[in-house]
């Protein structure tokens, strides 16, 4: 089934890649130089000499960018803000700017199949957690011990054991591994350099976090969501799961794990932060780095690790946030007919 995933707010999906003062020119927008096109400019102006007498001394190879950089040269670029661009980056040398994660051919930002994947599995958790409650509590200890792992072996691998009785998670036995979903591509996208802010809960003062980001402000994307049946009917540890007997795995049953879980963060969300979290609308979810532990873990069996306080909570403590209180990591999916 096609797919369309609408920005709603900020989204960081890293590459894991981060840009230097080097690979980048701020003007009225930052613009990504593409070095090809940049090292085929300089050598038609017979100026690459010059360039390798510069380029082991960052003050004097950026300002011989500066002097040879021009629009036609950049492969991609972003809206970034005055301040931003003259506090956290100019003159500032060792300053990184973590990337956010594209396609290696068109340099466009993509939204990792993956991605939406995992926000599709909680969701689905969730709802079998909700549906299933004397399973959850005929496990509470083992869910206390390695809550991921075992939850996800429950209810994705049918409870799935070892020889000694202990649960065992398989990936060959764990049911959505028919669910397939694709890298969503760009159909429009809007890219801006971020500084995000932490707003942590019940506190009045905000935290600037040092971290400078490529976020997602804008745009839409598509791909593929599809449950594939064959397997389905051919697996039998995948056809007995028992806990998609009454309802299978398909879209109607993504859809409505992704409205149970999903509705219930936005009020959470809403309640708990002083933020500009969206109004609920199907199918909102969300996803990426910096969207926070509570929309990645289960209402009622959260153990979230606050590594500085050494202690478990129920809920996250802070909210990423941006300079207009939007918090990070919101977007619609929509599923075609």
């Amino acid at each position: 089934m096609k797919a369309n995933f609408t920005i709603k707010t900020p989204i960081f999906v890293g590459s894991g890649d981060s840009y230097y003062p080097q690979d980048y020119f701020i003007e009225d927008r930052l613009y990504f130089i593409d070095r090809d096109k940049f090292t085929k400019k300089i050598i038609q102006e017979n100026k690459f000499e010059e360039f390798l007498k510069v380029s082991s001394n960052i003050k004097k190879l950026l300002r011989f960018i500066n002097d040879n950089f021009s629009k036609d040269i950049a492969k991609s670029e972003a809206i970034i803000e005055y301040e931003l661009a003259v506090n956290k980056l100019i003159n500032n040398y060792s300053k990184p700017i973590e990337a956010f994660i594209k396609d290696s051919f068109y340099f466009r930002p993509i939204i990792p199949g993956t991605t939406i994947k995992g926000a599709i599995r909680t969701a689905l958790l969730d709802y079998l957690a909700y549906k299933n409650p004397q399973i959850i509590e005929g496990y509470r200890r083992d869910i206390n011990k390695n809550k991921e792992q075992n939850l996800h072996t429950i209810f994705f691998c049918d409870e799935n054991k070892s020889s000694n009785g202990q649960l065992r998670y398989d990936a060959k036995k764990d049911i959505l591994k028919a669910l397939f979903v694709d890298d969503f591509k760009a159909k429009s996208f809007e890219l801006e350099i971020l500084n995000p802010i932490n707003r942590p809960y019940k506190k009045n003062k905000d935290n600037h976090i040092p971290t400078i980001l490529e976020c997602l402000v804008d745009g839409e994307f598509e791909g593929e969501i599809r449950v594939e049946k064959h397997l389905l009917e051919n697996d039998e540890n995948l056809r007995r799961n028992k806990f998609f007997q009454d309802e299978p795995l398909s879209t109607d049953l993504i859809k409505k794990a992704l409205r149970h879980f999903f509705r219930k963060i936005v009020d959470i969300e809403s309640k708990r932060f002083r933020a500009k979290t969206p109004k609920y609308q199907d199918y909102l979810i969300k996803i990426g780095k910096h969207a926070g532990a509570g929309s990645k873990s289960l209402n009622g069996l959260r153990r979230i690790y606050i590594r500085p306080l050494k202690r478990d909570f129920d809920y996250q403590l802070s909210v990423w946030i941006d300079k207009f209180e939007n918090p990070f990591g919101w977007g619609v999916l929509k599923f075609e007919a």
